[in-house]
């Protein structure tokens, strides 16, 4: 077999060519040797005025042949080696696209994490401050006395019968069932009369000397009428707990 690369047997000068570099080289070389045999042999055997040239021998196209089909299977061959390429430049871009997302989503745990620690820190600064101002047991039973006559049981508190009264020595921090049904107003000193010009919450005063009238006036008449208007009476009924 003769080499890859042939020179045309044709008669003229010859000029060493450079070796070609590129797939494209190598297949167009053997074919442009082949087209130029073919040329000179239908060139040779047409009938023309003048002289025509030789023929080809024809071990010129055995190599021309034998030349196409070694760069035809080392296009092949090239074929084969950049298919596999793509596949491994393929392979690496997932494992890149991978490799992005791993760290992608170890960024996303840091900074989570980032944000427990911070939240955790928080909370442990939270607990030490309420155990620095805790409350007193006594200040705070105390407190929740002072609110008892303003909240309302709790639902897990058995219901008392009305008039019940509470148990012995118990003092919850909610109003017993008495205080709800009497409310909260009806506990306070009651209003005075219609017509009282008294500070409202004062407690009434009696004057040390009696008010002395004129003997003329005399003592109230018992047959007087009084022609004054009935004031009706004023039922005070305050009671916040209608529904009870």
């Amino acid at each position: 077999m003769s080499t890859l690369y042939p020179t045309s047997s044709v008669a003229g000068p010859s000029t060493a060519a450079a070796p070609p570099h590129t797939m494209s080289e190598i297949l167009l070389a053997p074919l442009a040797e082949l087209q130029t045999l073919t040329h000179t042999l239908f060139h040779a055997l047409s009938p023309t005025q003048t002289r025509p040239p030789p023929v080809p021998p024809l071990g010129a196209f055995l190599d021309a042949d034998a030349a196409l089909a070694a760069a035809v299977r080392l296009a092949r061959a090239h074929q084969g080696a950049h298919r596999a390429n793509e596949r491994r430049k393929a392979a690496f871009l997932a494992l890149e696209e991978h490799w992005r997302a791993v760290v992608a989503e170890l960024e996303h745990g840091r900074q989570e994490l980032a944000g427990i620690l911070t939240e955790g820190a928080e909370r442990v600064r939270s607990v030490e401050a309420a155990r620095a101002a805790a409350i007193p047991y006594p200040e705070l039973l105390q407190y929740a006395h002072s609110l008892s006559a303003f909240t309302s049981a709790p639902p897990n508190m058995p219901a008392l019968a009305p008039g019940q009264p509470p148990p012995p020595l118990f003092f919850p921090p909610f109003p017993n069932e008495e205080k709800m049904r009497r409310g909260h107003m009806n506990a306070e000193e009651p209003l005075g009369t219609v017509g009282e010009v008294r500070d409202v919450g004062k407690a009434r005063t009696v004057s040390p000397h009696p008010i002395e009238r004129p003997q003329h006036m005399g003592g109230p008449n018992p047959f007087r009428m009084d022609h004054r208007e009935h004031q009706g009476v004023f039922d005070l009924d305050l009671d916040l707990n209608p529904d009870l």
